[in-house]
């Protein structure tokens, strides 16, 4: 009687959709084609050629797979401030005379979250915690109203 075959584990499939990666030469946006065979070769082991029969991966190998397998993803995605270990650091920048910085730099001396002030040819950068404190609140606190609080 023929056994079922099992479904192979995400860690599985990743540590050999990385090691089929590393024998094609590491080749840019083929992570979904090694992803594929890799599935198809642990479904149907006798598929893969006789040379490359697998050991099951050890631990390090699978966490080695999976680092490599995120870092692929990660590659090609836009750079999004709105996420990754610092997306709490926000930049506002707002348009102002040169003359106006120590007046922001006043309005916003005691709010909290506040990490710098950089004036450039006609914009000021505020970087700020978002955590501590919201762009409205930054520019409220520099409007007329807002400054007399």
């Amino acid at each position: 009687m023929i056994e079922p075959t099992k479904e192979p584990t995400v860690a599985e499939i990743s540590a050999l959709a990385y090691q089929l990666y590393e024998e094609d030469g590491r080749p840019e946006g083929q992570a979904a084609d090694h992803w594929r065979r890799a599935e198809a070769i642990l479904l149907h082991p006798e598929t893969r050629p006789a040379d490359n029969i697998l050991s099951p991966p050890s631990e390090p190998e699978i966490t080695r797979a999976l680092d490599a397998k995120a870092e692929v993803l990660d590659a090609g995605l836009p750079s999004d401030p709105h996420s990754g270990p610092q997306s709490w650091r926000q930049v506002v920048d707002i348009a102002a005379e040169t003359r106006d910085v120590d007046e922001m730099r006043r309005a916003l001396s005691h709010l909290p979250g506040i990490e710098k002030l950089t004036a450039g040819p006609g914009t000021v950068r505020i970087t700020y915690d978002s955590r501590k404190v919201s762009q409205a609140a930054i520019i409220d606190r520099l409007t007329p109203a807002g400054r007399e609080a």
